[in-house]
């Protein structure tokens, strides 16, 4: 019991630091930085690593396919978020996008997901969610920021380090499709649009949020990784590939919003 106790403590205080480091930085820099750091596996990144100490191979590789295909209720869920954060107060915007992910994360958990089907709904997800948004997320000319409480980043990072903890300690009772649909459950997201909507409003709530939805795709691609790198060379190099995958994958949209950035600039002139 001691052991398992000593298990989750350090389980949390891992991906507390992670969260404090992530979403203090995100707060500070552009809606788009921001989304790039709120969107890279702040959690399912810890989760797996420390998923990995604790299970065998075959586990952690179900589980990468189950968070795959639970990638795809992350899009509709990011999509309500940036269509109610510039219209409603935080209660709304955060409570319409749980139940968001909720009405698409439980029938998609149902589902016995391939890695090529669970490919295939993300790619059929984000292109309709990325045209529904197309129009929405404008970046305000002026934003407002309200002094920070002391206790905000303590305690966003102790919820989404018990989240993230529990269910990794409650695995062998989840199973892999749950323990994989837990693990990308968005509560980095929720933290960020609570604490972003309160702070500097709802208009750079949805900038923030409309990056994310472009960003968070990529960890489509990380999962693939993940997935294979785990069943061919094992649980270490598969996850150190996932890792790589996702930083290329960062560096990639860096390249593209600064070129965005460039062609926007040329075209004011």
């Amino acid at each position: 019991m001691e052991e398992i106790w000593v298990s989750l403590v350090i389980r949390m205080v891992v991906t507390a630091a992670v969260v404090i480091a992530a979403t203090a930085v995100a707060e500070r820099v552009s809606p788009f930085y921001a989304s790039l750091i709120g969107a890279f596996p702040t959690s399912a990144g810890p989760a797996y690593v420390m998923l990995a100490l604790k299970e065998d191979a075959a586990f952690v590789a179900a589980s990468a396919v189950s968070s795959m295909a639970s990638l795809a209720a992350v899009a509709p869920f990011v999509s309500v978020v940036v269509w109610l954060a510039p219209r409603s107060s935080v209660y709304v915007t955060v409570g319409g996008g749980f139940l968001t992910w909720t009405l698409f994360a439980v029938p998609i958990s149902f589902v016995p997901w391939t890695p090529m089907t669970a490919v295939l709904i993300n790619l059929v997800a984000y292109p309709i969610c990325f045209w529904l948004t197309r129009n929405l997320g404008q970046v305000p000319a002026t934003q407002t920021r309200k002094p920070a409480e002391w206790y905000e980043l303590p305690l966003r990072a102790f919820v989404v380090g018990l989240f993230v903890a529990a269910v990794v300690t409650a695995s062998n009772l989840l199973g892999p499709v749950a323990t994989g649909l837990g693990a990308v459950f968005p509560i980095v997201f929720l933290s960020l649009t609570a604490i972003l909507h309160i702070r500097m409003g709802g208009a750079a709530t949805a900038a923030t949020m409309h990056s994310a939805l472009r960003v968070v795709s990529g960890m489509t691609l990380a999962l693939l990784v993940l997935h294979y790198g785990v069943v061919w060379w094992g649980e270490a190099i598969g996850l150190s590939l996932s890792l790589v995958a996702s930083m290329i994958w960062a560096g990639a949209m860096i390249v593209i919003n600064h070129r965005r950035a460039l062609a926007f600039a040329n075209a004011a002139k």
